[in-house]
């Protein structure tokens, strides 16, 4: 095939050599030098199961969702020759033999694979924008698939809302609506105001008796979701360091969501699928409100319906 062309090795969609990174496949990437990565910091410190961990399992693991995730657009070849790449040097100090087969004879190199250097071409550090980009689209998947085994659960209940409109199966026609919110809502801004002023960075400690009566003085304490809200995101702080305190995200949630589009449809087998941008959409019924009402900024809200 030209480079131009999309091909397909064993069932395995391949789009043209030429076409751009999409966000799936830049997220690939990322997950790529990651492991790689963590792979030789491994083998520096003779760390030798983490190694085995990292370049081999997880690699194999990262392949098969980029194979997924992409099956609708196609893997692309640079990138799949780049992850056969890596995934023999990184198992060459456990599996030469094994290793000097795909190099030479699947890869064509004409010299050893034990004249292969580590890569060159990682990054100083991984890039983390990218990375909790990726961890978002597994984590939506996740909670789609959660969404559609709880409203199958509530569709056999006799007597329910859902039975009465008939039981739900995941195979047949059904429809996905994902509200996204531009902005946190001001109640937790408010409370994550009052933990910044609790907070002391040279212990890392939170004075709790101070919390409490600021919480009290601006009136927090009366939304019964404050104090678990306070509590998560403390717990938070303490395993991550002050930087916790900032929530931006370091990725566009909708350019995303838009990249697993295809996923969603052909592979998940949505019907439909809708993103809703809460911060430009018009007036919401009462069902959708009350979903759009759970949307955070990195946590849609999801609703999950019959077609």
């Amino acid at each position: 095939k030209t480079p131009s062309e999309e091909t397909r090795i064993n069932s395995v969609a391949l789009c043209p050599a030429s076409a751009p990174y999409t966000t799936l496949d830049r997220v690939f990437n990322a997950k790529l030098d990651m492991y790689t990565l963590a792979t030789g910091a491994a083998y520096e410190a003779m760390m030798y199961r983490e190694a085995i961990i990292n370049g081999l399992y997880e690699f194999l693991a990262l392949r098969d969702w980029y194979r997924e995730t992409s099956a609708a657009t196609g893997m692309h070849p640079t990138l799949l020759r780049k992850w056969i790449s890596r995934q023999v040097i990184h198992l060459c100090p456990v599996a030469p033999h094994w290793c000097e087969h795909v190099w030479r004879t699947l890869m064509g190199n004409t010299t050893s694979i034990l004249n292969a250097r580590w890569p060159t071409d990682l990054p100083a550090d991984a890039d983390h924008a990218l990375l909790s980009a990726g961890e978002y689209m597994m984590k939506l998947v996740k909670s789609v698939r959660d969404a559609e085994a709880s409203l199958q659960r509530r569709s056999k209940k006799k007597g329910s809302k859902e039975a009465q409109a008939g039981e739900f199966n995941p195979s047949e026609p059904k429809t996905l609506d994902i509200f996204v919110a531009s902005s946190f809502p001001q109640w937790q801004e408010d409370v994550i105001s009052v933990l910044k002023e609790c907070f002391d960075a040279a212990t890392s400690t939170f004075d709790d008796k101070a919390i409490q009566a600021a919480l009290g003085q601006r009136g927090l304490l009366k939304n019964k979701k404050a104090m678990p809200f306070a509590q998560v995101t403390k717990k938070r702080i303490s395993l991550l360091g002050p930087a916790a305190f900032d929530r931006a995200l370091t990725f566009a949630e909708i350019d995303v969501l838009s990249a697993l589009l295809p996923y969603m449809s052909n592979n998940m087998g949505y019907s439909r699928v809708n993103i809703v941008d809460l911060g430009n959409a018009d007036e919401l019924g009462s069902a959708l409100a009350t979903v759009a009402e759970s949307a955070v900024p990195g946590e849609p809200g999801i609703l999950v319906a019959k077609a």
